[in-house]
């Protein structure tokens, strides 16, 4: 965001005026930058950019105030051409720049998507080999455990049943870097001891140094099926995992 609004205007450092305008700045805690900001906000912050003075603007004053504002010719022209198609006065206006600065998101967005599937990749590969997690290994762990299956089981329901996600912890804008680094150390420990509890079969062990084809192959798929599980991402295995809960779940419970 911050990056597009200085480069698209960079002509008088028009994009640093946009993120300390008032409307936008006061997005965030002091001292941030906006990650988000609304398209009603952004027509408002770049029409009173145009307008520049302390008297309320219309559709003709606003003509006059776009040919000697500071921003870049090419989109003079675009908002002089917007005006002078606007039927419905100002509304249209700011319809339009909407539009423009949404298109613009979208194409933000999928660029960091993309940036970002990159990055789960190298993260997927490097956890995987570093922790040696072997999915078909731990197939056939809990297959020979049946005992520590059903253990795993119930504790995946009971975190799935307590699981309840909190808007601080959603909204990155809303919460201070301390505090985020501290909610994510604690999950990481959560983690761990739920993988301590579990006894799973997940690091790499000493062997005798000879391993046969087959192993190999077992190997190699196992690490290529969990790679591809946490690009897969968290949220998909999550609903996976609670339908599967939900299913064991019906019916009575078997006397004990």
């Amino acid at each position: 965001m911050e990056k597009w609004l200085k480069d698209t205007f960079r002509e008088n450092s028009l994009g640093e005026k946009f993120l300390e305008h008032r409307l936008i700045d006061g997005l965030t805690a002091q001292g941030r930058k906006a990650s988000y900001i609304p398209a009603k906000v952004f027509s408002g912050v770049l029409l009173d950019f145009i307008n520049n003075t302390d008297v309320p603007y219309d559709l003709e004053s606003l003509r006059k105030a776009v040919k000697t504002s500071e921003l870049p010719e090419d989109l003079k022209r675009r908002l002089s051409q917007s005006i002078a198609e606007a039927e419905n006065g100002l509304e249209d206006v700011r319809r339009d720049i909407e539009g423009w600065f949404n298109d613009c998101m979208d194409r933000i967005s999928g660029t960091y998507k993309k940036k970002a599937q990159f990055f789960i990749i190298i993260i997927s590969v490097c956890v995987v080999l570093l922790l040696n997690v072997d999915t078909i290994n731990m197939v056939q762990y809990l297959y020979n455990h049946p005992a520590e299956t059903e253990a795993l089981a119930d504790q995946i329901s009971e975190n799935i049943s307590e699981w309840e996600p909190k808007l601080e912890e959603t909204n990155p804008d809303s919460t201070s870097t301390e505090k985020q680094i501290e909610i994510k150390l604690e999950e990481l420990k959560g983690i761990q001891a739920s993988l301590d509890a579990s006894q799973l079969p997940l690091g790499w062990q000493n062997g005798d140094g000879q391993i046969s084809f087959n192993e190999l192959i077992n190997k190699i798929l196992g690490l290529l099926f969990t790679i591809v599980a946490g690009i897969v991402g968290a949220p998909f295995w999550f609903q996976t995992l609670n339908k599967l809960v939900n299913l064991r779940g019906v019916g009575e419970k078997p006397k004990s």
